[in-house]
Protein backbone atom coordinates (compact mmCIF):
# COMPACT_ATOMS: atom_id res chain seq x y z
CA UNK A 1 0.00 0.00 0.00
CA UNK A 2 1.48 3.40 -0.94
CA UNK A 3 2.58 5.46 2.04
CA UNK A 4 0.37 8.38 1.03
CA UNK A 5 -2.71 6.17 1.38
CA UNK A 6 -2.16 6.05 5.12
CA UNK A 7 -3.10 8.64 7.73
CA UNK A 8 -0.56 11.41 8.10
CA UNK A 9 2.00 12.12 10.80
CA UNK A 10 4.00 8.90 10.77
CA UNK A 11 6.40 10.46 13.28
CA UNK A 12 4.03 10.21 16.26
CA UNK A 13 4.70 6.82 17.90
CA UNK A 14 2.30 7.50 20.80
CA UNK A 15 -0.65 7.91 18.44
CA UNK A 16 -1.24 4.97 16.09
CA UNK A 17 -2.45 5.71 12.60
CA UNK A 18 -5.13 3.04 12.68
CA UNK A 19 -7.28 1.65 15.47
CA UNK A 20 -9.17 -1.61 14.88
CA UNK A 21 -12.16 -2.25 17.14
CA UNK A 22 -13.44 -5.82 17.41
CA UNK A 23 -16.51 -6.46 19.62
CA UNK A 24 -16.71 -10.01 20.93
CA UNK A 25 -18.97 -12.37 22.81
CA UNK A 26 -18.21 -16.08 22.94
CA UNK A 27 -15.70 -15.85 20.09
CA UNK A 28 -13.06 -18.25 21.42
CA UNK A 29 -13.54 -20.58 18.44
CA UNK A 30 -13.30 -17.95 15.69
CA UNK A 31 -11.05 -15.21 17.06
CA UNK A 32 -7.67 -17.00 16.65
CA UNK A 33 -8.27 -17.42 12.92
CA UNK A 34 -9.27 -13.76 12.66
CA UNK A 35 -6.07 -12.64 14.39
CA UNK A 36 -3.97 -14.91 12.20
CA UNK A 37 -5.60 -13.46 9.09
CA UNK A 38 -5.52 -9.75 9.92
CA UNK A 39 -2.18 -9.37 11.69
CA UNK A 40 0.10 -10.00 8.67
CA UNK A 41 -1.81 -7.44 6.59
CA UNK A 42 -1.81 -4.81 9.33
CA UNK A 43 1.86 -5.28 10.13
CA UNK A 44 2.76 -4.94 6.46
CA UNK A 45 0.42 -2.14 5.36
CA UNK A 46 -0.40 -0.28 8.59
CA UNK A 47 2.59 -0.88 10.90
CA UNK A 48 1.38 1.83 13.27
CA UNK A 49 -1.85 0.32 14.53
CA UNK A 50 -3.66 -0.88 17.61
CA UNK A 51 -6.32 -3.58 18.00
CA UNK A 52 -8.88 -3.14 20.76
CA UNK A 53 -10.96 -6.22 21.47
CA UNK A 54 -13.97 -5.22 23.55
CA UNK A 55 -15.36 -8.37 25.09
CA UNK A 56 -18.89 -8.55 26.49
CA UNK A 57 -17.75 -10.61 29.48
CA UNK A 58 -17.65 -13.89 27.54
CA UNK A 59 -17.79 -17.05 29.68
CA UNK A 60 -15.92 -19.18 27.10
CA UNK A 61 -12.37 -17.90 27.52
CA UNK A 62 -12.43 -15.31 24.73
CA UNK A 63 -10.58 -12.87 26.99
CA UNK A 64 -7.84 -15.44 27.72
CA UNK A 65 -7.24 -15.88 23.99
CA UNK A 66 -6.96 -12.13 23.48
CA UNK A 67 -4.49 -11.81 26.35
CA UNK A 68 -2.41 -14.69 24.95
CA UNK A 69 -2.15 -12.93 21.58
CA UNK A 70 -1.45 -9.61 23.33
CA UNK A 71 1.64 -11.11 25.00
CA UNK A 72 3.04 -11.79 21.53
CA UNK A 73 1.57 -8.73 19.83
CA UNK A 74 1.65 -5.70 22.19
CA UNK A 75 -0.55 -3.66 19.85
CA UNK A 76 -3.48 -5.86 20.89
CA UNK A 77 -5.42 -4.82 23.98
CA UNK A 78 -8.35 -6.43 25.76
CA UNK A 79 -11.17 -4.28 27.13
CA UNK A 80 -13.68 -6.25 29.20
CA UNK A 81 -17.21 -5.02 29.72
CA UNK A 82 -18.69 -5.34 33.24
CA UNK A 83 -21.43 -7.64 31.92
CA UNK A 84 -23.21 -8.73 28.77
CA UNK A 85 -24.39 -5.31 27.58
CA UNK A 86 -24.51 -5.67 23.81
CA UNK A 87 -22.49 -5.33 20.62
CA UNK A 88 -23.40 -1.66 20.21
CA UNK A 89 -22.07 -0.78 23.65
CA UNK A 90 -18.86 -2.68 22.93
CA UNK A 91 -18.31 -0.88 19.63
CA UNK A 92 -19.05 2.48 21.25
CA UNK A 93 -16.61 1.93 24.10
CA UNK A 94 -13.89 0.67 21.79
CA UNK A 95 -14.19 3.60 19.41
CA UNK A 96 -14.13 6.09 22.28
CA UNK A 97 -11.00 4.47 23.69
CA UNK A 98 -9.26 4.37 20.31
CA UNK A 99 -6.22 6.58 19.81
CA UNK A 100 -5.78 6.20 16.06
CA UNK A 101 -6.14 8.85 13.37
CA UNK A 102 -8.50 6.42 11.65
CA UNK A 103 -10.84 4.13 13.59
CA UNK A 104 -12.29 1.00 12.01
CA UNK A 105 -14.72 -1.41 13.60
CA UNK A 106 -15.10 -4.89 12.18
CA UNK A 107 -16.77 -8.19 13.01
CA UNK A 108 -14.96 -10.81 15.07
CA UNK A 109 -15.55 -13.48 12.41
CA UNK A 110 -13.66 -11.44 9.79
CA UNK A 111 -16.61 -11.68 7.42
CA UNK A 112 -15.25 -8.67 5.51
CA UNK A 113 -11.55 -9.22 4.72
CA UNK A 114 -9.28 -6.64 6.30
CA UNK A 115 -7.70 -6.06 2.87
CA UNK A 116 -10.90 -4.21 1.88
CA UNK A 117 -9.57 -1.35 4.00
CA UNK A 118 -7.36 -0.39 1.06
CA UNK A 119 -10.52 0.52 -0.88
CA UNK A 120 -11.48 3.03 1.80
CA UNK A 121 -8.26 5.05 1.74
CA UNK A 122 -8.98 7.04 -1.47
CA UNK A 123 -12.33 8.24 -0.11
CA UNK A 124 -10.75 9.34 3.15
CA UNK A 125 -7.72 10.93 1.50
CA UNK A 126 -8.91 12.29 -1.85
CA UNK A 127 -12.57 13.00 -1.11
CA UNK A 128 -12.02 14.21 2.47
CA UNK A 129 -14.72 11.87 3.75
CA UNK A 130 -15.36 11.85 7.48
CA UNK A 131 -16.45 8.22 7.38
CA UNK A 132 -16.56 5.30 4.94
CA UNK A 133 -19.08 2.48 5.25
CA UNK A 134 -18.83 -0.90 3.60
CA UNK A 135 -21.63 -2.18 1.37
CA UNK A 136 -21.97 -5.95 1.39
CA UNK A 137 -22.07 -7.61 -1.98
CA UNK A 138 -24.58 -10.41 -2.35
CA UNK A 139 -23.25 -13.89 -1.58
CA UNK A 140 -24.80 -17.08 -2.91
CA UNK A 141 -24.71 -18.81 0.48
CA UNK A 142 -26.80 -16.12 2.15
CA UNK A 143 -30.20 -17.52 3.08
CA UNK A 144 -33.27 -16.14 1.37
CA UNK A 145 -34.98 -15.50 4.72
CA UNK A 146 -32.04 -13.56 6.14
CA UNK A 147 -31.81 -11.51 2.96
CA UNK A 148 -35.52 -10.60 3.12
CA UNK A 149 -35.34 -9.66 6.79
CA UNK A 150 -32.29 -7.50 6.12
CA UNK A 151 -34.01 -5.65 3.29
CA UNK A 152 -37.14 -5.11 5.38
CA UNK A 153 -35.04 -3.75 8.22
CA UNK A 154 -33.27 -1.39 5.85
CA UNK A 155 -36.60 -0.16 4.50
CA UNK A 156 -37.96 0.38 8.01
CA UNK A 157 -34.85 2.32 9.01
CA UNK A 158 -35.37 4.65 6.03
CA UNK A 159 -39.00 5.20 6.97
CA UNK A 160 -38.45 5.70 10.70
CA UNK A 161 -34.92 7.02 11.21
CA UNK A 162 -32.78 8.08 8.28
CA UNK A 163 -32.76 11.62 6.95
CA UNK A 164 -30.73 10.64 3.87
CA UNK A 165 -30.36 7.50 1.76
CA UNK A 166 -28.18 4.79 3.29
CA UNK A 167 -27.01 1.99 1.02
CA UNK A 168 -26.21 -0.56 3.75
CA UNK A 169 -26.44 0.37 7.41
CA UNK A 170 -25.62 -3.01 8.95
CA UNK A 171 -22.33 -3.92 7.33
CA UNK A 172 -19.94 -4.40 10.24
CA UNK A 173 -17.03 -2.70 8.50
CA UNK A 174 -16.94 1.07 8.99
CA UNK A 175 -14.09 3.55 9.11
CA UNK A 176 -14.10 6.96 10.81
CA UNK A 177 -11.67 9.79 11.31
CA UNK A 178 -10.76 10.42 14.92
CA UNK A 179 -12.59 13.74 14.77
CA UNK A 180 -15.78 12.02 13.60
CA UNK A 181 -15.59 9.51 16.43
CA UNK A 182 -15.29 12.31 18.96
CA UNK A 183 -18.16 14.18 17.35
CA UNK A 184 -20.65 11.31 16.95
CA UNK A 185 -19.99 8.48 19.40
CA UNK A 186 -20.42 10.46 22.65
CA UNK A 187 -24.03 11.08 21.58
CA UNK A 188 -24.82 7.41 20.87
CA UNK A 189 -27.08 5.45 23.20
CA UNK A 190 -28.02 2.13 21.52
CA UNK A 191 -26.39 -0.89 23.15
CA UNK A 192 -27.49 -3.48 20.59
CA UNK A 193 -27.23 -4.06 16.87
CA UNK A 194 -29.11 -0.91 15.94
CA UNK A 195 -26.09 1.17 16.92
CA UNK A 196 -25.27 1.25 13.20
CA UNK A 197 -28.65 2.82 12.42
CA UNK A 198 -28.15 5.32 15.24
CA UNK A 199 -24.71 6.23 13.93
CA UNK A 200 -26.09 7.08 10.51
CA UNK A 201 -28.83 9.15 12.13
CA UNK A 202 -26.20 11.03 14.15
CA UNK A 203 -23.94 11.51 11.14
CA UNK A 204 -26.87 12.97 9.19
CA UNK A 205 -27.77 15.21 12.12
CA UNK A 206 -24.24 16.51 12.68
CA UNK A 207 -23.30 16.95 9.02
CA UNK A 208 -20.73 14.16 8.82
CA UNK A 209 -19.88 13.17 5.26
CA UNK A 210 -19.97 9.42 4.63
CA UNK A 211 -18.98 7.51 1.50
CA UNK A 212 -20.15 3.99 0.65
CA UNK A 213 -17.74 1.47 -0.82
CA UNK A 214 -18.63 -2.09 -1.95
CA UNK A 215 -16.79 -4.77 0.01
CA UNK A 216 -16.54 -8.51 -0.23
CA UNK A 217 -18.49 -10.26 2.48
CA UNK A 218 -18.72 -13.91 3.52
CA UNK A 219 -21.66 -15.24 5.48
CA UNK A 220 -19.52 -17.05 8.06
CA UNK A 221 -20.99 -19.97 10.00
CA UNK A 222 -21.47 -19.72 13.74
CA UNK A 223 -23.55 -16.54 13.87
CA UNK A 224 -25.52 -16.18 17.10
CA UNK A 225 -27.94 -13.58 15.82
CA UNK A 226 -31.43 -14.32 17.12
CA UNK A 227 -33.56 -13.32 14.16
CA UNK A 228 -36.86 -13.60 16.06
CA UNK A 229 -35.57 -11.36 18.85
CA UNK A 230 -34.19 -8.87 16.33
CA UNK A 231 -37.57 -8.63 14.61
CA UNK A 232 -39.01 -7.37 17.91
CA UNK A 233 -36.10 -5.44 19.40
CA UNK A 234 -34.77 -3.65 16.32
CA UNK A 235 -37.99 -1.77 15.41
CA UNK A 236 -38.30 -0.71 19.05
CA UNK A 237 -34.75 0.62 19.03
CA UNK A 238 -35.51 2.57 15.85
CA UNK A 239 -38.57 4.12 17.50
CA UNK A 240 -36.43 5.02 20.53
CA UNK A 241 -34.00 6.83 18.24
CA UNK A 242 -36.85 8.92 16.86
CA UNK A 243 -38.17 9.56 20.39
CA UNK A 244 -34.74 10.72 21.55
CA UNK A 245 -34.63 13.02 18.57
CA UNK A 246 -38.06 14.45 19.35
CA UNK A 247 -37.21 15.00 23.04
CA UNK A 248 -33.80 16.57 22.23
CA UNK A 249 -31.91 13.84 24.08
CA UNK A 250 -29.24 13.84 21.39
CA UNK A 251 -28.38 17.45 22.13
CA UNK A 252 -26.12 16.26 24.94
CA UNK A 253 -23.60 13.41 25.27
CA UNK A 254 -24.45 10.28 27.20
CA UNK A 255 -22.80 10.65 30.60
CA UNK A 256 -21.09 7.24 30.50
CA UNK A 257 -19.49 8.17 27.16
CA UNK A 258 -17.77 11.22 28.66
CA UNK A 259 -14.67 9.26 29.69
CA UNK A 260 -11.16 10.68 30.25
CA UNK A 261 -9.84 9.09 27.03
CA UNK A 262 -12.51 10.96 25.04
CA UNK A 263 -12.19 14.30 26.82
CA UNK A 264 -8.44 14.26 26.33
CA UNK A 265 -8.79 13.97 22.55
Amino acid sequence: MPANDRPADESAPSSPHLSIIIPTYKESARLPQTFDEILPFLEGSYPSHEILVVDDNSPDGTGDIVEDYARRHPQIRLVTQPGKIGKGAAVRRGCLEAKGDWVLFMDADHSTPIQELDKFAPAMRDENADAVAGVRTYQEDESRGRRIIGLLGQLLAHVVVFQKAVVDSQCGFKLFTRETVQKVFPLARVDGGMLDVELFYLMHKTGVSCRFVPVHWDNKPGSRINIAACMVRDPLDMLKIRLRDFTKVYSRPLAENAQPWNAAG
